[in-house]
């Protein structure tokens, strides 16, 4: 199972073509794949017993495969949050499969765990987090509530059947999963209605931990949210963290979307208090523009991540060392490195590329929600924030009920155009349309000609 060093040569040669072209004409494909009913397991051909040609099965691969995948990086790409990747994570991707890196411990894999150490800190530092906060790298915003709620639980929990968080409505749908799967009673998950500003509303919440305390039951966590998906709400987290020390209860902040926005002056304030989380969830596949999967898990009380998933074992007492084991920090033993992308793309870009690169996807929703202000027949439903903005289109004479209507065939109909992709979701019970603009490659006239293709397909 080895190829001839120019074989491999060639066809490594002939991938990175394809990924090159692939970029350069990624604005004249759609951004959403377009139904094929005929397409399924079936449509891929049967395991070979002997070798075939590897031409035709990298034909099969970018031609029939990868053309039926969402593209996130598309510059019209505003659906729920996408992941606008950058090419240079993807040569360390690449490097990092292919050496076949490990990243669970450190004998076998000194070099990427001290890239993982040093990624860490500087999500920390930008994170306003303190010196000894401790972290490890995930695959993504549902494992890393997983791994920060279990490290909460194993620090402040009694009894699970007792125990009692907080959220919002508008709380990732991640948070219930997680509460599920570590074992505490789903009816004691407080799901509170949010205000008026889409938020979890610091004085319900204190009532409702009083009364549960009250009743015999332990209040555990509150799960506060930087950058809710719907609408990029931002939950108070000043308040909550008071209230949470008060209360003497957890605060993990769900920042997988909007905290890399903390890097830009206007997200810094929009995020005071994220600084003050005891754990702290953020995607760097998200605003941080990397490939799947990577997301980061911050703790402020060291060593508990450790306490919560170390493990032994007589094979693995070759690899004891006083240095750092990831496989100790969260549920994985074996595990790539996910530091690689991170760092290379921004010792390669540097910083400020990504803070301009933020703050642009920023303007761009602003800019959305002033076109659609100037447009007649656009009702804004939430003002641009964290690079969201949420709208309807309404007409005269039509009921809330054919009102909704047409705003689903909207953005159904533009997806399946395949110009653009928005998203819905759903605000005060009705469904809405929903722009998130966090790609770098956007330009102006891209959402404006959106803006223009939904009026078009809205009649």
């Amino acid at each position: 199972m080895s190829l001839d060093p120019e074989e491999l040569r060639r066809l490594g040669y002939g991938v990175i073509d394809r990924l090159v072209d692939h970029y350069a004409t990624l604005s004249a494909k759609p951004p959403m794949p377009v139904p094929d009913p005929g397409w399924s397991a079936a449509s891929v051909p049967p395991c070979p017993d002997g070798p075939t040609d590897p031409d035709a099965a990298l034909d099969f691969l970018f031609g029939e495969v990868l053309t039926r995948a969402q593209y996130t990086s598309h510059p019209r790409f505003f659906a729920r949050i996408g992941a606008p990747s950058n090419p240079v994570s993807v040569l360390a991707d690449l490097a990092g499969a292919g050496v076949n890196v490990f990243a669970g411990g450190w004998v076998g894999g000194a070099g990427p765990s001290a890239v993982e150490l040093a990624v860490l800190d500087w999500l920390r530092d930008w994170m306003g987090m303190p010196e000894g906060t401790e972290g490890v790298l995930v695959s993504g915003g549902s494992v890393g509530t997983l791994t920060a709620l279990a490290a909460a639980a194993l620090a402040r929990v009694g009894a699970r059947s007792r125990a009692t968080g907080y959220c919002s409505e508008h709380a990732h749908s991640a948070v219930a999963r997680a509460w599920r799967t570590l074992g505490f009673d789903p009816d004691n998950l407080r799901v509170l209605a949010a205000d008026e500003h889409h938020r979890l509303p610091r004085d319900a919440t204190r009532d409702t931990i009083e009364a549960d305390r009250s009743a015999g039951l332990e209040p555990f966590v509150i799960i506060a949210t930087a950058g809710t998906t719907s609408t990029g709400a931002v939950d108070p987290l000043a308040g909550l963290a008071d209230l949470a020390r008060a209360a003497s209860v957890w605060l993990h902040v769900d920042g997988a979307y909007g905290a890399p926005a903390r890097l830009t002056p206007a997200g810094r304030d929009l995020l005071a208090g994220i600084e003050l989380a005891d754990s702290l969830v953020l995607d760097p596949h998200k605003w941080l523009f990397q490939p799947y999967e990577v997301g980061c898990v911050l703790m402020r009380e060291p060593g508990l991540l450790e306490r919560t998933f170390a493990l032994d074992g007589a094979y693995l007492r070759d690899t004891a060392t006083t240095e750092v084991q990831f496989r100790d920090r969260g549920p994985q033993l074996t595990r790539g490195s996910r530091a690689l992308k991170l760092w290379l793309s921004l010792t390669v870009f540097g910083l400020d590329a990504f803070r301009a690169a933020i703050a642009r996807g920023l303007e761009l929703a602003e800019l959305a929600q002033r076109l659609l202000e100037e447009r007649p027949g656009w009702e804004i439903v939430t003002p641009a924030q964290l690079a969201i903005v949420c709208f309807r289109r309404v007409a005269p004479g039509l009921s809330d009920a054919e009102v909704d209507a047409l705003n689903d065939r909207m953005v159904a109909a533009a997806v399946a155009d395949g110009f653009t992709a928005p998203s819905t979701t759903v605000l005060g019970g009705r469904p809405v349309a929903r722009l998130c603009t966090i790609n770098p490659r956007t330009t102006d006239e891209d959402v404006r000609a959106t803006i223009e293709r939904l009026e078009q397909l809205a009649g």
